[in-house]
């Protein structure tokens, strides 16, 4: 079996970049509708506590809702060793008895008929396919960590293991490389966990 070539510590930069970037594009679309801190600022009279935050740190980069019935933090992270790479895609969740089978499943079935699907937004790379850039194990349910905490939410983690034959490729074009991280990793645990919080909450 080939040794895997390590990532350049500058792509590893350029891959954590586009992870931040995701968390603030995601910020600056939806800030319109929630009190943030630049709200605050500019109008001292505002008492509410923020309703939307966004943090980058050495935990990775994340957004936190906190609105009526919304209390979400959403995640990406970056996690490099000698052996691999991980993209971590996360969010916290505190519905007690949560549906983390259904989960799984509807994770499972999504990832099934997407893995092979072709990436866009490279013309040299149309054969390319999703799950050559970003792999996952044929299990899901392996991969995907539920950390329980006492007295706090639990987080959800998805990891996808970065592949680096393209990676020189893909990072050239920061925004195509963005979407690609934003449609295939970061928007579906968004889509699906959001789905089944609702049949949770509609028990």
């Amino acid at each position: 079996m080939p040794v895997k070539k390590k990532i350049s510590p500058k792509t590893l930069k350029l891959i954590d970049e586009a992870l931040a970037a995701i968390v603030d594009q995601w910020y600056l679309s939806v800030s319109d509708y929630y009190v943030t801190a630049e709200k605050k600022a500019e109008n001292p009279d505002i008492q509410v506590p923020e309703e939307l935050k966004r943090f980058h740190d050495a935990l990775g980069h994340r957004i936190k809702f906190y609105k009526g019935d919304l209390d979400f933090t959403y995640g990406l992270a970056l996690d490099s060793t000698d052996e691999q790479s991980l993209l971590e895609a996360s969010v916290n969740n505190k519905v007690p008895n949560f549906n983390y089978p259904e989960l799984v499943r509807r994770l499972s079935v999504h990832y099934e008929t997407t893995k092979q699907k072709p990436i866009e937004g490279f013309k040299k790379l149309k054969k390319v396919a999703n799950c050559q850039v970003f792999s996952l194990p044929d299990d899901l349910q392996s991969n995907l960590v539920v950390e329980q905490r006492e007295g706090k939410a639990d987080i959800v983690r998805l990891s996808f293991e970065i592949e680096e034959q393209y990676l020189d490729e893909l990072t050239s074009d920061p925004p195509a490389f963005m979407e690609i991280i934003h449609q295939y990793c970061v928007a579906p645990l968004r889509r699906l966990y959001a789905e089944v919080y609702r049949s949770n909450k509609r028990k």
